[in-house]
């Protein structure tokens, strides 16, 4: 499995439009589940995870820590559609308020491995408002497909990673969780084997090309 690359949701809107050497196939998903198909034995030639993941890979021997290269980080945030009214998110009660408010809201599943539909559902849990926001869920598998519905007005909110969000279309960043709901995480990618499609696609990570595509979708320094 040398040919296929595994890049997480948060770069999509970066790298999906992106050329890549050898013109490799792209295993897009959350985290957790890359993660563990690397775990299960697959070896595709480069992952991009989150810090934890590859730190998890890294003490079972299956990437080298001195070879990861650090992605950036992002935040956690709401996504909202274009036209409607923005409400205020600054505050914990203020966002409380907004996810009580919305008619529907869309987020990955937990189970799918997604870290902000994890943190989402700790949160509405940690708010004691799990039951009227799970009663108006549409629950999937990627935080990238909550954000397109958002974009297509099929729900009023959806939660990803704030990378997710940014520069897609009918759509735009209501804001990052408050404080103390804030989830800042750091992403990393790192070679599985040493293949000549694992330099080459590190070597194109490291690009100024890559980097701005990065900045653009509001990645910052990890």
């Amino acid at each position: 499995m040398t040919g296929m690359l595994f890049f997480c949701g948060a770069v999509k809107t970066a790298f999906e439009k992106l050329d890549w050497p050898g013109a490799p196939d792209i295993a897009w998903g959350t985290v957790g589940a890359l993660r563990d198909r690397v775990l299960a034995g697959e070896r595709p030639a480069v992952i991009i995870v989150s810090d934890a993941a590859i730190a998890q890979l890294a003490e079972k021997g299956l990437v080298r820590r001195h070879c990861v290269l650090p992605i950036g980080r992002t935040g956690t945030g709401l996504a909202i559609r274009d036209g409607v009214p923005r409400p205020e998110i600054a505050t914990a009660e203020q966002f409380k308020a907004a996810l009580l408010g919305a008619a529907s809201i869309a987020w990955a599943d937990a189970s799918s491995g997604a870290t902000a539909g994890k943190h989402f559902e700790g949160v509405i849990a940690a708010l004691d408002i799990e039951g009227p926001v799970r009663a108006k869920a549409r629950l999937v598998r990627f935080g990238v497909e909550a954000v397109e519905a958002c974009g297509r007005g099929e729900v009023d909110l959806a939660v990803s990673q704030t990378t997710e969000i940014v520069n897609r279309p009918g759509l735009s960043l209501l804001g990052e969780f408050p404080a103390p709901f804030a989830l800042s995480t750091g992403y990393a990618a790192a070679p599985v084997d040493e293949g000549d499609l694992a330099v080459a696609t590190m070597a194109r990570l490291a690009s100024p090309e890559v980097r701005a595509a990065l900045d653009a979708i509001g990645f910052r320094p990890a």
